[in-house]
């Protein structure tokens, strides 16, 4: 008897133990609001790859506090939405107890609903307490070189927005490239900072969703840029949706990389007709990415109705890939333009989205330019004429 009662005894302890170490594994999250008595709290994780977002958790908002226990894994940065109001604010939610306090004071409010989204507004004025990744992302963005081109950036908007007002696109053009010239700069800033901080964290989830986010507005990086510094993370890092994320855009970046066979794809005509790529084989093929509503695009056409006179009898052609989402912006500009290669229109299968084979292309800025061989591997991958120009001069002389 006193083994039975000694071993459902143990049985217990086992169950209660375990119980234990699951309940401490996961998350508990306190949070007291100021300015919100009452509402729903709901906690979001977002999908880069398809722009969409989840609900992993939700809660009564009571006397302007409320509690929120789960498990999530590895940690990430997700949306805290506060119903009615839309009020937002992001945080990391990792396995640990975290204590949120948000202030809607000062908060940046929006209004999207004329073009048929939502209104609501941002917190800027929130704290969590128990996440070392919310406290090394919070000293990264805070660091006073990340406003070093703050003046800069807001004279180079006003003028911008002056040319655009009065319809100036050459000079306002010219604006947007020396916001990307200075834009160029920050992120090289940005990148070092995050070197030596995964350098000395390579486990981190901070240290890989500060460059996530870097990658985000600057997916114009170089293949070799990407790949080494994925190769540096390790642990929960690795083991992180934004390393899955980013490696997943290193294979599409390998796919269109020089030498490689181009991806095929197959896009309409105007008179609703297929072109499919691999059909051009056994002739050089330049695919343009463009749009009617992009004045750079528009301007480069005189350049390569010369280039398409020039080589076409040699074995050159061209396919113009548009990136409009209305037929009629795309047909209108046709007819303007007379461009006398092939032109098709990309398709936009899945809402809010890229379009279909831009994104293949990794085409995240236009004009962009792919050269192919006579195999269909590609010779050039740029956004520059001249990289096309001196490469056409090399294969027909001049």
């Amino acid at each position: 008897m006193k083994k039975n009662l000694f071993w459902l005894l143990s049985i217990s302890l086992f169950v209660f133990a375990c119980n234990s170490t699951k309940k401490q594994g996961g998350y508990t999250i306190t949070g007291t609001l100021k300015g919100i008595d009452s509402g729903i709290v709901k906690i979001s994780s977002n999908n880069q790859a398809d722009r969409t977002s989840k609900v992993i958790d939700s809660g009564v908002i009571k006397n302007g506090s409320f509690e929120l226990k789960g498990q999530i894994g590895t940690a990430q940065m997700m949306n805290v939405e506060i119903v009615p109001g839309n009020w937002s604010f992001n945080i990391f939610v990792e396995d640990t107890a975290l204590h949120i306090t948000a202030d809607t004071t000062g908060s940046q409010y929006y209004d999207y609903t004329s073009y048929g989204g939502s209104k609501g507004a941002v917190i800027k004025k929130i704290t969590e307490d128990g996440s070392r990744n919310f406290d090394d992302w919070m000293k990264f963005q805070n660091d006073p070189g990340q406003h070093q081109y703050d003046s800069v950036f807001a004279f180079l908007g006003r003028n911008i927005e002056k040319e655009a007002a009065i319809n100036h696109l050459d000079q306002e053009y010219k604006y947007r490239d020396q916001a990307d010239s200075v834009r160029e700069l920050l992120q090289k800033w940005q990148k070092s900072k995050i070197d030596a901080y995964v350098n000395s964290n390579p486990s981190s989830v901070a240290g890989i969703y500060m460059f996530n986010n870097l990658y985000t507005f600057s997916q114009q990086m170089p293949l070799d840029t990407l790949k080494n510094m994925l190769g540096k993370y390790t642990g929960s890092a690795k083991a992180s949706i934004y390393y899955k994320y980013l490696s997943g855009e290193l294979a599409k970046k390998e796919a269109v990389a020089i030498g490689n066979v181009a991806p095929d794809f197959t896009l309409m005509r105007r008179d609703s007709s297929k072109f499919t790529l691999s059909s051009t084989r056994g002739k050089y093929m330049m695919i343009d990415f463009w749009a009617s509503w992009c004045h750079p695009c528009r301007q480069a056409i005189p350049h390569w109705k010369e280039v398409y006179q020039k080589y076409h009898d040699k074995g050159f052609d061209m396919v113009s890939v548009s990136d409009d989402s209305r037929w009629s912006d795309w047909e209108r500009a046709m007819d303007q333009e007379k461009m006398p290669w092939t032109q098709v229109c990309d398709e936009f299968p899945v809402k809010n989205m890229p379009a279909r084979v831009g994104s293949l292309y990794m085409t995240t800025f236009i004009p962009f330019y792919v050269l192919l061989d006579k195999q269909g591997k590609i010779l050039v991958y740029s956004g520059k004429e001249n990289d096309i120009d001196n490469k056409l001069k090399e294969l027909f002389g001049n």
